[in-house]
């Protein structure tokens, strides 16, 4: 699992006005939480954007230089702006290695175009495209890949088809579908229709009798 590293500094002050001014001096506000330990820190904030909008950020391990300390946290909450929808606030969890922590990640579909139901037709329906873990630190996949070439019209995926990486276990316990291989509404809704048909026509039969 690649670790993304950002330098941040102890942040003084707090409230809107504290992160307005960060605003102005090309920074953002952020909390690092977990195992007693609490920073109020500030991060450069085009670093962040870059990385914020690869996306995937939920389910990727950070470092954060703060002064001589590194600390490794994953992402839990960006709070962003209702307007521009850029982000205003981080939320970091800290980890520590060997200690599970619960992270949710993305659901990767690949090899579309060699699905023959896909082909014909048939609709992907991705049930889950976040799934929550939990995960080994140094163990968190950066997605979990399904692979659909062959897929015929009617075929699913649930949690237990998957070979999840060592250390890594589904949080539901259930054998949950993740994705399925659809039929056409369009076929459905004929085929309702047809049906619609045929009871109608024995219903005129039997009032005229």
């Amino acid at each position: 699992m690649t670790e993304l590293a950002l330098i941040g500094e102890e942040k003084k002050g707090s409230g809107t006005g504290s992160a307005r001014a960060l605003r102005k001096e090309g920074k953002i506000s952020a909390i690092i939480y977990g195992f007693d330990e609490n920073h109020m820190i500030s991060l450069i904030y085009k670093d962040f954007l870059k990385e914020y909008q690869k996306g995937n950020l939920s389910s990727r391990l950070l470092e954060v230089k703060l002064g001589k300390k590194i600390l490794k946290v994953i992402s839990r909450e960006v709070q962003t702006d209702p307007v521009t929808d850029n982000p205003i606030h981080i939320d970091f969890q800290l980890i520590k290695e060997n200690i599970p922590v619960k992270v949710a990640v993305r659901v990767k579909v690949i090899n579309k175009d060699k699905s023959p139901g896909i082909k014909i037709g048939g609709i992907l329906n991705i049930v889950r495209k976040y799934i929550s873990l939990n995960c080994i630190p140094q163990n968190i996949p950066e997605y979990l890949e399904i692979d659909i070439s062959g897929f015929e019209i009617g075929r699913n995926v649930h949690i237990s088809d998957l070979v999840l990486p060592e250390g890594v276990v589904p949080v539901d316990k259930d054998n949950f579908t993740i994705l399925t291989i659809a039929g056409r509404v369009e076929e459905k809704e004929e085929e309702q229709g047809a049906g619609d048909e045929v009871t109608e026509n024995k219903e005129q039969k039997a009032e005229s009798k």
